[in-house]
């Protein structure tokens, strides 16, 4: 390689180098907001002096969320219900078999199949 050649890629490797491009560093916090005691909202103080209203207005929020939530009930309730008991008898009855009492045609005690 020749001297020409060094030099000028040392020129470009200097001239890279002396860019005041500061958008490659993500902005830092300033230490004076980290370091800064904790403070309380401006709304804990009215929850302080009055419970009862504070209460009140997070009973009125809840009653809000609930209503856009709509009414909770599902139209084919009885199903779910029965799907629900026959689940719970279902886990009774497997919880209350012995383990070692597993034969292998049994779907009940037959091992999961491992993934390939």
């Amino acid at each position: 390689m020749s001297l020409a050649k060094i030099c000028g890629a040392l020129a470009l490797a200097a001239l890279a180098a002396c860019s005041d491009d500061t958008s490659d560093y993500p902005a830092l916090m300033p230490t004076d907001r980290l370091l800064a005691p904790p403070s309380l909202p401006g709304h804990a103080a009215d929850a302080a002096n009055d419970p009862e209203a504070a209460t009140a207005a997070l009973d009125a929020r809840a009653q809000g969320l609930a209503g856009r939530a709509g009414s909770g009930q599902v139209d084919n309730d009885a199903e779910l219900r029965r799907r629900a008991e026959a689940l719970r008898a279902r886990a009774r009855a497997l919880s209350e078999r012995p383990l070692d009492d597993c034969t292998p045609d049994d779907a009940d005690c037959a091992p999961e199949a491992a993934p390939n």
